[in-house]
Formats: structure tokens, C-alpha cells, sequence
């Protein structure tokens, strides 16, 4: 920060006696920083196809409140002569400016998720009511009181992008909890090489890293003219929030952060956790909550069915519909598209098994005469299904080798997570774990040998700070049963960060979570960010919401499921009809994927999740 200039001549005594006399040969040292915090925010009009389409209505409907501008930051923080990136805001300003209190940034996770759309999107739900939650006047009064600020981070979407790549070609995958041959272990291990390369080979790659991120935000906190940073950061976005928060302690203000990482700790560990917590949504609560469904979808009566029903289906059909439910478990709404995905891959297994001779077009043509569901949108899109799934399998049965290409999500993924904090470089420790986790936790596990950071030349680019004497207190939000986000680390965060309070959803089994929906989760934070005032118990308790079709919620035995033991709660409900309002937004929702994940899975890509539950097409991992 500037300092202020000296005003009145009778302190220049006392201030000159404290440093050494000047001649008039003598120029003062300039600022590094100088052109960075001495620049002006140009707030202009935004293009309405900044988010990657054209939002014209939506950008209309905000108005003039909705404002863009480029923030130049310095590419390298400890040497800001070294050049310069972009990072690109899209601001929606208070509506009332006598009573703003500041500004909201949003980080929506990954790292590589693009927060840009946050500011149009929340501005234009919390301003009009359309979140349906008891606290949606409060969250009116969030956009009248503070400016929405979304931001891409550097190295994505409208700001500096780092592009991933090499010619090299990657070795063929087979599905990886069950191929477990020493030759598909290389594949994996070769794939984590050449990533690691194609981004080690980019000079903006050591610049991409949470440290860098940070600093840029509080430049931005500085340029907004706010004394204090307020942020609402969804599962990577509370790894970012907290390391704001070690760096900063003095500027960070009101922050939430939902679907917590084990942000304390290095990286490495939250990603260790996702095989368990996946297999453990699925199994303790995604399953159960299909079977108590059976009558529509037919996948089996008890959780324990629906569970041996996914990890009976073909290899390779497992292998393709373990990466749609991983995907769908992130949102609640979703859940029912499991279902519609397991489905018309258990008919498959089937004619699999009863035609073993049968080609890919004789087999499309039995699919196409079964029955999946009793309506028949339903059963015309499981036919669909069925028939890329077909497609999706003789790609998965026969893989080629391909060069490594990742877009500008997928290299800022990989270079922030391997550039934060060191992982280890114990191939053979890391494969003795992957042979467990294949076994234990078959939807996700034993592919961790891919990961980049195994073979990150040179370990991390920056240190992650330590918690400072004067850390600030944060509200965490988390869910039980977070796929991505596992409630191990999300504790472990929680107690290892002085001051803070969580908010815990009992038997939520979605990945973050606000505006939820309910007073007992949004009525307080939303009073936190109005009024400042914090929940007063370090922890405490929220009831879910009854999940898609059922009228209550059916509580969840939660399992050690490395124990092996089923135990699931399912009392006999009157369900409603699944082809309600959440059963025709979930097939809409898979429509409108089809087409794209089709696209990635066929050119040989999986899906593989990451910290912010975006449909991204990756190497298989």
C-alpha cells in the first residue's frame, strides 16, 4: 500500500532523523508495485457473451448496475517487473449506495472453475427471489448493501489462460479399479508424466498457483476501495478463502466457505479422501435412495441391490457409468439421473452377457427393442443412452493413444494443485494405495498414479502460509455426505482454524451447499454477511432437505466402508411420482449433456471429478 504523503512540515524533524539524509543526487527507491495498485478499475459495459455464451436478456435485465473491467496483475508477486496477466471482473454494484458495506468476490471451486458468471447470476436470483428459501429477503438485501463481484482467476476463462500440451502420446487406459495389470499401471503412470510436462513446459505455469491468486484478489479488494476483503468460496474456493485469509488476516472480512477442502493441510490429503467419500455417497445414501425408488427404476429393492447392481454391470460399462454418477452426485437435483443412467447399462450387461458374439450394431439393435422405464420420454432416452453407451464402450474396449491437450480448466487444475503444496514422489507407495482403494472404493479408486503431481519437476512453486497469531474468524458450511469435500477433512479444517464455526447438514449428501433452502442454514449467513455476527457454537447441526420425489428426509447410517458392512435406513415411504418437476429437469439436464460428454468420452477422454463439480472432459486419472 501507498503511504500517505507527509502533510505538515513539523514532522519532517522527527521523521528525517529516522533515515539517512538525502542529497539532491538521491532518488527515492521506486515502488515495484506502483503500476499495479496505482491503476484505475475502467468499469465498461460487458460483451453479453463474456460467460462463453450469449446472455443478452440476462445482462439486460441487470442493467447498467452490471459493469466489466480488467485488473493487470503482476505475473510474477515477487518480481512485478517480470510482466504482466489480465484478470477479468464482472461487477453488479450495490443497488443502494448510502448503506454499501463493500463487496462479495466468489470463487465457485475447482481450481480452473471460472467464478465470472457468479456476479450476473446470484445478482440476478437474490435481487428477484428466485432461490426458494426462507431467507430470500435477506439475500435481496445482500445485493442492495454490497457489490457482486465475479472474477476469473488467472489462468482461465476471460483472463491470462494457460493452455497444457505436448505431442507425446499418452499410452492407452483400461477402466483402472479393474484392470490392475502392471501394463495399464504404466499407462497411468506415463499419463501422469506427460501432463506434468506439457504444463511444466509453459513459463506462465509456475506463476498459477493459489499464492498468486490470492494477492491478485486482494489487489482487487484494494482497487474496489474496501478495507476488508468479503468472499463466498465453494469447495477449492475455500482453500483459496483460507489462504486469503493467512496471507491477509488484517483485510478479510465476512467470509464463507462451503464444501470445505482440509485446507490446512497439504493438498494431497483432500484429494486422498475423495475414493472413500464418493463410494461412501453412493453407497450409504445414492443407492438406498434408488431403491426406495425400485418401483420406477427397477434397480433393486434394498441400497445393497442398487450397490451390487453398479458393480455387476460389464467392466467397461462400470467403468463409463461410475464417471456419469460420480458427476451427478455433486447436486441433489441430479441424483435421479443415476438411476437413468444405471438403468439401460444393467439391460446392456445383460444382452452383453446372453449375446457374447453379438457386434456393437447387433447389440444397439436388442437395446433399442427393451423396455426401460413406463413413460415413454423416459424410455426414449434411455435408448439413447443406451446406444452411446455402446459407442462410449468399443472406445473404452479399444483405446488409442492420444497427445496430451488440456484446456485452460484442466492445466489451471493441474498447475495449482501441483504448484500450492508437495505431493509425494513414491510411485510405489502411491500404487500400494491405489491397490487398495481399487478394492475398497471401486467407483473412483486406484487411478492416483496418474496424477500430475507425482512427477511435478522442481515440487511446489510457493509455501503455503502458516496460520497467523490473528487469524480471522470464518464460517465454514459443509455437508455429511460431500462427495468431493469429505467431511474428514472439512473437521480436521475446522479445528485446526482458530475462531472458526461450521454450519453441518445432516444427511445432505450433495457437494456445498448455499442459499440451501432452509432458514436453519441460510438465515444465519446471511445475517453474518449483513450484520457481521457469527453463530455462537463452534458447531452446529442443520436438517437436509427430503431428497428429489420423497416428501421426507430418510436419515443415513453412515459406514466405515472400509469395513465391507452394508447397513442402510430405509423405512417403507409413499414416494411421489418421479416424473415430476425434478425427474423432468434431471432429463432435460442429460440432454443437454449428451452430446457434449459423448464428444470427450469417445476421443478417448473420461470424466474424472474435480473440487467444483463441473462436467469437465479430462484424461483418464
Amino acid at each position: 500500500m501507498k503511504r500517505a504523503a507527509l502533510a505538515l512540515l513539523t514532522l519532517t524533524t522527527t521523521l528525517v532523523a529516522c533515515k539517512p539524509p538525502q542529497t539532491p543526487d538521491t532518488k527515492p527507491t521506486p515502488d515495484p508495485l506502483a503500476p499495479f495498485t496505482g491503476q484505475k478499475l475502467n468499469w465498461t459495459t460487458c460483451d453479453p457473451t463474456i460467460l462463453g455464451s450469449d446472455n443478452t436478456d440476462l445482462f439486460g435485465a441487470l442493467g447498467t448496475r452490471l459493469n466489466c473491467a480488467d485488473l493487470s496483475v503482476p505475473l510474477d508477486w515477487s518480481n512485478p517487473a517480470a510482466g504482466k496477466a489480465s484478470v477479468s471482473l464482472i461487477r453488479y454494484a450495490a443497488a443502494d449506495s448510502k448503506k454499501r458495506q463493500g463487496s462479495i468476490f466468489f470463487n465457485p471451486g475447482g481450481p480452473g472453475g471460472d467464478g465470472l458468471e457468479f456476479a450476473p447470476l446470484f445478482g440476478f436470483y437474490w435481487e428477484n427471489g428466485v432461490i426458494d428459501t426462507p431467507a430470500a429477503e435477506n439475500l435481496k438485501t445482500m445485493t442492495e448493501q454490497f457489490d457482486l463481484i465475479g472474477f476469473s482467476p488467472r489462468g482461465v476463462g476471460a483472463s491470462t489462460r494457460l493452455n497444457c500440451g505436448t505431442n507425446e502420446l499418452s499410452a492407452p487406459i483400461r477402466p483402472p479399479a479393474t484392470d490392475r495389470s502392471e501394463a495399464n499401471v504404466q499407462a497411468m503412470i506415463r499419463e501422469g508424466k506427460l501432463v506434468a510436462l506439457a504444463c511444466q513446459k509453459n513459463p506462465i505455469t509456475p506463476f498459477v498457483n493459489t499464492d498468486a491468486t490470492a494477492r491478485d484478489l486482494n489487489l482487487a479488494r484494494q482497487l474496489m476501495g474496501d478495507q476488508k476483503l468479503n468472499y463466498i468460496g465453494y469447495s477449492y474456493g475455500t482453500w483459496l478463502g483460507s489462504w486469503y485469509a493467512k496471507l491477509f488476516p488484517e483485510h478479510t472480512g465476512r467470509m464463507l466457505l462451503d464444501g470445505n477442502t482440509s485446507f490446512n493441510a497439504p493438498f494431497e490429503e483432500t484429494f486422498g479422501f475423495q475414493p472413500m467419500a464418493f463410494e461412501r455417497d453412493f453407497r450409504d445414501a445414492v443407492a438406498p435412495y434408488l431403491a426406495r425408488q425400485n418401483a420406477y427404476f427397477g434397480l433393486g429393492a434394498t441400497g445393497s441391490d442398487v450397490y451390487a447392481t453398479q458393480n455387476g454391470l460389464e467392466e467397461n460399462l462400470r467403468f463409463i457409468t461410475s464417471r456419469y454418477i460420480a458427476q451427478f452426485m455433486y447436486g441433489r437435483d441430479n441424483l435421479p439421473l443415476i438411476g437413468v443412467v444405471l438403468k439401460p447399462a444393467a439391460v446392456l450387461s445383460g444382452l452383453i452377457r446372453t449375446n457374447p458374439a453379438a457386434t456393437t450394431d447387433e447389440l444397439g439393435a436388442l437395446a433399442l427393442k427393451q423396455t426401460y422405464f413406463p413413460d415413454a420420454e423416459t424410455n426414449d432416452l434411455a435408448r439413447q443412452l443406451a446406444l452411446m453407451f455402446l459407442q462410449i464402450r468399443e472406445d473404452v474396449r479399444n483405446p488409442a493413444p492420444t497427445p496430451v491437450e488440456l484446456d485452460a480448466s484442466s492445466s489451471v487444475f493441474t498447475a495449482v494443485t501441483c504448484n500450492d503444496t508437495a505431493w509425494t514422489t513414491d510411485l510405489t507407495a502411491a500404487r500400494a494405495r491405489d491397490e487398495q482403494d481399487a478394492k475398497a472404493y471401486p467407483l473412483l479408486g486406484g487411478a492416483s498414479v496418474a496424477n500430475a503431481c507425482h512427477q511435478w519437476k522442481g515440487g511446489p512453486s510457493v509455501k503455503q502460509p502458516a496460520i497467523p497469531a490473528n487469524m480471522p474468524p470464518v464460517l465454514m458450511l459443509q455437508n455429511e455426505l460431500d462427495p468431493a469435500t469429505a467431511q474428514e477433512g472439512a473437521l480436521k479444517a475446522l479445528n485446526s482454524t482458530p475462531g472458526a464455526k461450521m454450519i453441518f447438514i445432516d444427511d445432505e449428501p450433495q457437494h456445498a451447499a448455499f442459499p440451501y433452502g432452509t432458514a436453519c442454514v441460510d438465515t444465519p449467513i446471511t445475517e453474518y454477511f449483513l450484520t457481521g455476527k457469527m453463530p455462537t457454537a463452534k458447531l452446529s447441526t442443520c436438517a437436509a432437505l427430503p431428497l428429489p420425489g420423497e416428501k421426507t428426509v430418510v436419515p443415513v447410517k453412515t459406514l466405515n466402508v472400509q469395513s465391507g458392512a452394508l447397513c442402510f435406513a430405509q423405512p417403507t415411504l409413499s414416494s411421489l411420482s418421479l416424473r415430476e418437476q425434478r425427474l423432468s429437469y434431471a432429463k432435460l439436464e442429460m440432454r443437454r449433456i449428451i452430446d457434449r460428454t459423448a464428444q470427450g468420452l469417445l476421443a478417448g477422454r473420461t470424466l474424472r471429478p474435480d473440487l467444483n463439480g463441473q462436467l469437465t472432459v479430462r484424461d483418464c486419472q
